[in-house]
C-alpha cells in the first residue's frame, strides 16, 4: 500500500496493538500510536499522517473534540473512527466531522477484522490516486469563458432517463446542464455553476435550457415517444415577472403538451418573493405543467412550503435513497416521505438509484419513479435517442401515458 504514515489515537493499549499488528501485516507505513486526542494531535503536526484511526471515547480528549481541533487547524487526511458506540452516534460524528471541513472520513466498528482494515486501506489508496490525478488536472473556468459559452450556444442538457418503478417502462428524463467546453470538453455544473450563480446568470441559463430541453423532449414526440422531460429552476427563478409566460411560450411554439413538462424547483435558498413564486408555479398549473420539490428533506424544504405551494412531485434526495439498506434512520425517513407523497396526492421519484435491491426496495416502499446511474447514466440527445432504440423495439413500446 502507498500510504506514507499512519497514525493510531487509541486509549485501550490492547486494541491498539491489535489494529497495530493488522496494520503492519498489511502496509509498510510507518505507524504511530497515541493514547489520547491531545497526544494524538500533537502527532499529527509532527508526523502529518496519511490515515488516522482515531477511537471515539478517550481521557483528556476524545475522538470528537479532536476532530473539532483537527478541522480547525486546517490539515486535511482521511480518518477512521474506531469504535463500538451505537450506530447513530457514529453516523453522528461522520456527520460533525464532515461539516466541520474535513473531506475524507469513515468509521470501522469494533472489534476490528482483518477483512475490513484490508478494504479501508484499499479505498483511501484508490481515493488519494483519484484526488492526485484530479489535482494535476484541476479545471479553473473564467467569468469571460462562461460569458462567451452562454453567447455561443456552449451549454446543452444532457438526459438521464426515468423508468417506471411499477414495471420498468421508460417514461422521461430529467435534463441535466453540461458545458461543452472547447479546451476541457464536456464539464459536469461542479466546475462552472456556483461561478456563474454568483455572476447573476442563474435565469439566462435557466431559460436557455428550458427552450433547449423542450425543443429536444418535442422531439422525441415527433418519432412517437411520449416521454416527460423536468427541467431545474431555482428559487430565484421562479420570482422573474416573465418565468411562467416563458414557459408556456416555449412548449406552445414547439407544441409540447404542458402535462409532459416538470418544472424542479432545488430548494438551495428561500424564494425572495413568495407572492410572485406562488403567482408563477399557479399559473403553470393551471395549464398543466408539473412541479416538482426537488431535494425534499435537505435544503430550505418544509412541510408548510410542500403545503402551501401547488406541487405534484416530490424527489427523494440521493443521500437517503444511498444509505436507506445501510441505516434505519434513512429507511425510516424514506418510508415517511413516500407516505406523506401519497397522503397529499404527489408523485415520487427517487434519484441516485445505484443498484437492483434499491430499486426493488423503493418499488416496494410505494415510490413511482426511479433515476440513477445504476438504470442509466445522463446522456447526450443523441444517444439518449440511440438508447431509447437500444431498449425498445418501436416507439409504441415507450410509455405513451402520463403517470
Amino acid at each position: 500500500m502507498d500510504i506514507g504514515n499512519i497514525l493510531i489515537i487509541e486509549d485501550d493499549a490492547f486494541q491498539s496493538k491489535i489494529l497495530y499488528s493488522m496494520l503492519s501485516s498489511i502496509t509498510s507505513a510507518t505507524i504511530v500510536t497515541a493514547n489520547n486526542g491531545k497526544k494524538g494531535f500533537e502527532a499529527v503536526k509532527k508526523q502529518k499522517p496519511d490515515l488516522i484511526f482515531c477511537d471515539l471515547y478517550m481521557p483528556e480528549m476524545d475522538g470528537v473534540e479532536f476532530v473539532r481541533v483537527l478541522a480547525d487547524s486546517g490539515i486535511q487526511t482521511t480518518v477512521v473512527f474506531t469504535s463500538s458506540a451505537a450506530s447513530d452516534v457514529q453516523a453522528a460524528v461522520i456527520e460533525m466531522s464532515k461539516s466541520c471541513g474535513l473531506k475524507k472520513v469513515a468509521n470501522l466498528i469494533k472489534p476490528l477484522k482483518r477483512e475490513q482494515v484490508t478494504e479501508l486501506l484499499t479505498w483511501v489508496q484508490k481515493d488519494t490516486s483519484i484526488a492526485q490525478s484530479k489535482q494535476s488536472q484541476e479545471i479553473c473556468v473564467t467569468e469571460d469563458e462562461i460569458r462567451h459559452a452562454l453567447r455561443n450556444d456552449q451549454f446543452e442538457p444532457h438526459y438521464q432517463a426515468h423508468f417506471d418503478a411499477r414495471n420498468g417502462n421508460l417514461i422521461g428524463a430529467e435534463a441535466l446542464i453540461r458545458w461543452n467546453h472547447p479546451k476541457f470538453g464536456m464539464l459536469t455544473p461542479i466546475h462552472f455553476l456556483d461561478k456563474l450563480l454568483n455572476m447573476g446568470l442563474s435565469y439566462q441559463l435557466t431559460c436557455h435550457m428550458l427552450r433547449k430541453s423542450i425543443e429536444t423532449a418535442a422531439s422525441w414526440h415527433n418519432k412517437g415517444w411520449s416521454l416527460n422531460i423536468s427541467v431545474n429552476v431555482t428559487p430565484t427563478d421562479l420570482v422573474q415577472p416573465d418565468f411562467a409566460n416563458r414557459v408556456l411560450q416555449i412548449a406552445d411554439e414547439v407544441r409540447f403538451p404542458p402535462h409532459k413538462l416538470t418544472i424542479e424547483v432545488t430548494e438551495t435558498e428561500l424564494a425572495s418573493d413568495l407572492a410572485r413564486s406562488l403567482e408563477n408555479t399557479s399559473r403553470l398549473r393551471i395549464r398543466g405543467v408539473n412541479i416538482s420539490i426537488d431535494d425534499f428533506g435537505t435544503g430550505h424544504s418544509s412541510l408548510s412550503q410542500l403545503i402551501s405551494s401547488p406541487f405534484t412531485e416530490l424527489k427523494i434526495d440521493q443521500l437517503f435513497v444511498s444509505q436507506m439498506l445501510k441505516n434505519n434512520k434513512h429507511l425510516a425517513a424514506v418510508q415517511c416521505v413516500i407516505a406523506l407523497s401519497k397522503s397529499l396526492d404527489l408523485r415520487v421519484v427517487a434519484e441516485g438509484v445505484e443498484s437492483q435491491v434499491q430499486a426493488r426496495r423503493l418499488a416496494q416502499l410505494g415510490c413511482d419513479v426511479l433515476q440513477g446511474y445504476f438504470l442509466a447514466k445522463p446522456k447526450s440527445s443523441n444517444d439518449f435517442i440511440h438508447f431509447c432504440f437500444k431498449h425498445f423495439n418501436k416507439p409504441s413500446q415507450c410509455n405513451n401515458t402520463p403517470l
